[in-house]
């Protein structure tokens, strides 16, 4: 492998474990949100969500399997603070418009920091940037449908 081809392989790795890490942030989060509601259509809706989040972390693990590498867990202590806030916001009477504004807000986030990362890494293959363009979809997706419960 020459410097050009190496060059370009730490780049590609580089772009999954930073994707690998927001859509491992994203499923985390909501399993917590999930344990902190009570059963309904917004459980219902966030399990969805839960579900295609888990779906780019595992094609993304296998692009870096691929690559003979492996991702990285998100950090324990970035989970346990985003559980604590969780656990202070979310209770089982907590009204789904209120759970919905937060995840929307989250998401919102994440939203805006994968666009940059596709922007960063505008130079990898399509095929690569094409994972960063699910996870965009899998979270303007989220967004939408907890639009709905926005009226409730």
């Amino acid at each position: 492998m020459n410097k050009e081809q190496s060059v370009r392989l730490e780049r590609e790795i580089e772009f999954l474990k930073q994707l690998h890490q927001a859509a491992q942030m994203g499923r985390d989060t909501l399993e917590h949100v999930n344990n902190n509601i009570g059963p309904g259509e917004l459980r219902k809706a966030v399990e969805k969500d839960i579900f295609d989040y888990s779906d780019v972390c595992a094609q993304v693990q296998r692009k870096l399997e691929e690559r003979g590498d492996d991702a990285k867990p998100v950090g324990k202590i970035v989970r346990a603070m985003a559980g604590m806030m969780i656990d202070v916001k979310i209770s089982d009477d907590t009204a789904d418009s209120e759970v919905a504004k937060m995840i929307i807000d989250g998401t919102t986030k994440g939203v805006t920091e994968c666009t940059s990362k596709i922007s960063d890494f505008s130079d990898i293959d399509n095929d690569l940037k094409n994972i960063g363009y699910k996870l965009l979809w899998v979270q303007q997706k989220n967004i939408d449908e907890m639009k709905h419960f926005l009226h409730n």
